[in-house]
């Protein structure tokens, strides 16, 4: 194939996965401006490689793998939760700090729950080995197959069904065990959350996902799995424009 060819083909690639690549690497970086500059850097590079493609894998397995490996630049990982360390400094249990915390009975602001919620997926994710988001990630936002994923990530694919089991099972105890979305009997509820970190000036809003509307209201079913209810979660839109930013990568094409 020529590389005229290529390139054209390159380019609906990474426009048809534009949403999909832009969440996966924002759940890497937890940042917008990092997510637009592992995009912008993995597209020059790929770009830049086309001569090299040869083929053996899908054109689109092959840019994954430039962007995840941009990303991993920007990844940020944590030891514990910030909820463990808050509790941990005031000498207290979880369910503890949450039942000396006074409900909120005139907060009504449903967005802001939800980007709550988003702030948990965040901590969540931060605290599971890198290989091991890349993986759930691409798995949960891309749709993508074990053996693709096994391409992107460089390894195998038996070790693809482990990263996933463990990932999914540290992801789901850390949500059994204290998600009132999941379990309406646990003692973390994004409200009282909320309610905590104005009282004590903490920052809330920084660099998060806007939520589209027509997601706000979405109930989650009772009878929905764990794993379904955390899925429900990636429903969230990009935070720039998206033509605006293939015409900015356009240019840059032009110049390479």
């Amino acid at each position: 194939m020529d590389i005229h060819s290529l390139q054209e083909q390159f380019q609906e690639v990474y426009q048809r996965e534009y949403k999909k690549m832009y969440a996966v690497v924002y759940r890497i970086t937890y940042s917008h401006h990092d997510t637009e500059e592992a995009l912008q850097e993995g597209f020059i590079r790929a770009f830049r490689r086309l001569s090299t493609f040869d083929g053996k894998a899908k054109l689109s397995t092959w840019i994954y793998r430039i962007v995840i490996n941009e990303s991993y630049r920007f990844m940020k990982t944590w030891h514990k939760l910030p909820l463990t360390a808050i509790t941990e400094e005031l000498g207290m249990s979880e369910r503890g700090f949450f039942r000396s915390l006074e409900s909120p009975d005139d907060f009504t602001n449903d967005l802001i729950v939800h980007e709550m919620r988003e702030k948990c997926m965040h901590g969540f994710l931060n605290c599971v080995p890198q290989k091991g988001r890349a993986c759930f990630l691409l798995k949960t936002i891309m749709g993508l197959k074990n053996r693709d994923i096994a391409q992107v990530l460089e390894t195998s694919e038996s070790n693809v069904k482990v990263l996933l089991h463990r990932t999914r099972k540290q992801l789901r105890e850390m949500y059994e065990m204290r998600c009132s979305l999941v379990d309406p009997s646990k003692p973390c509820k994004c409200a009282l959350w909320i309610k905590y970190m104005r009282d004590t000036d903490r920052p809330f809003k920084e660099d998060n996902l806007l939520f589209d509307h027509s997601q706000v209201l979405l109930e989650h079913d009772a009878s929905m799995t764990t794993l379904q209810k955390m899925n429900q979660l990636y429903k969230a839109d990009l935070n720039i424009d998206e033509q605006v930013y293939f015409e900015k990568l356009k240019k840059i094409s032009e110049n390479l």
